[in-house]
């Protein structure tokens, strides 16, 4: 392998670019944990892995996001070993638009549970990581 000369691979871009406009606590509780933060940067730093992150000097109008979060259930690993009482659950819903025309609506739930996040500590912010990744997955296939 001596005298191969490494090429870096090209930086993969998406012609779309996505907006967050607003993300709105639709529990009505409040948390000790800043679920409006939390979803608005686990989008964030979804689109930006894809390059679909919309910054002041893009062209074209953006696609918009508004997210809701739906249900939200911190959970806890003392409670997470006996059943559903320790369950970190995260239901939002995604309203997707570009110049006020409406494209769909995403809705993503996921639910960390006793055999699958038992050890995990800070299970809620891994179920933010996985329910924001989805939102921006099934965004992508509505382009």
């Amino acid at each position: 392998m001596a005298g191969d000369i490494y090429t870096p691979k090209p930086v993969v871009t998406s012609p779309y670019k996505v907006r967050v406009a607003d993300i709105f606590n639709d529990t009505h509780q409040v948390y000790d944990v800043d679920v409006i933060g939390l979803m608005w940067n686990g989008i964030d730093d979804s689109l930006k892995k894809r390059g679909m992150l919309w910054t002041a000097d893009a062209r074209g109008e953006p696609y918009i996001m508004e997210g809701h979060v739906v249900y939200f259930k911190k959970g806890g690993m003392p409670e997470r070993f006996l059943p559903r009482l320790g369950d970190t659950v995260l239901a939002v819903k995604v309203e997707l638009s570009q110049g006020g025309r409406h494209i769909a609506t995403i809705e993503s739930k996921r639910k960390i549970t006793f055999g699958r996040g038992t050890i995990t500590r800070n299970a809620w912010q891994k179920v933010f990581e996985e329910v924001t990744e989805d939102v921006v997955q099934q965004a992508v296939k509505k382009f």
